[in-house]
C-alpha cells in the first residue's frame, strides 16, 4: 500500500511542479515546518503541498504529516520528501523501526540495490539509521535513489520519512542533514 502511495506522490509532484532545467540543490536556507507533534526543516525553496489530502492518495494504515518538493524538475522528475506517521501498538526504537520499514522496501520496490546505512543522531539526540538504496516504485517508474529513516516520538508514534531523489545524486550528505533536523516536540 505505501508503494502504491510514493508512486503516486511522485507522480502528483511531477504534475504539480514547474519545469525547470536547474540543478537540484538544497538552498543553504532552511524553513521551519508547522506541525503540532514534530519539528523539521525544508529548504525555502521547496513548495509544501498544502493540500495532500486532495493531491495524495489517503494510506490506509499510514498519516500523511508532510509532502515537500523541489521546484526544479530533472527528466520529468522533482525530489521530494514524504513524512507518514503511525500509532504504535508496542514499544520499539527509531533505530529498530528504521530497520524494520527497510525490510519492507527491500521486498516491495523493485530492482532494490542497497547503497549505505548511516547512524545520524537527530536534533533531539535520538539516534535512527539512514538507509539509501536505488529502486523503482514499479515497472513503469524509473529507477530513483532513495534515504529512508524512522523516529519514534514519545514511545507512541512512529514518523517514516522518505527523500526520493534522482539517480544521478551521488553525493546525498545534505539530504542526510536535513533528515536530521526531525525533532519530536
Amino acid at each position: 500500500m505505501l508503494k502504491k502511495i510514493l508512486v503516486l506522490f511522485v507522480f502528483s509532484l511531477i504534475i504539480f511542479s514547474c519545469w525547470s532545467n536547474d540543478n537540484q540543490v538544497i538552498e543553504n536556507s532552511l524553513i521551519d515546518v508547522d506541525n503540532t507533534n514534530f519539528s523539521f526543516k525544508v529548504p525555502s525553496n521547496w513548495e509544501i503541498i498544502k493540500d495532500k489530502e486532495n493531491i495524495l492518495p489517503k494510506a490506509k494504515n499510514w498519516n500523511i504529516e508532510l509532502a515537500a518538493t523541489s521546484p526544479n524538475i530533472v527528466s520529468w522528475f522533482a525530489n521530494n520528501l514524504l513524512i507518514l506517521s503511525d500509532d504504535l501498538n508496542k514499544l520499539t526504537t527509531s533505530k529498530d523501526y528504521s530497520s524494520l520499514n527497510n525490510i519492507w522496501a527491500e521486498n516491495d520496490y523493485l530492482g532494490y540495490k542497497k547503497i549505505s546505512i548511516n547512524n545520524i543522531i537527530f536534533s533531539d539526540k535520538e539516534e535512527w539509521l539512514v538507509y539509501e538504496f536505488e529502486a523503482r516504485y514499479n515497472l513503469d517508474t524509473p529507477k530513483l535513489k532513495f534515504l529512508q529513516t524512522a523516529h519514534i516520538c514519545n514511545k507512541t508514534k512512529g514518523y517514516f520519512i522518505t527523500i526520493a531523489l534522482p539517480i544521478s545524486i551521488t553525493d546525498t550528505s545534505k539530504y542526510q542533514e536535513l533528515l536530521s533536523t526531525f525533532a519530536c516536540k
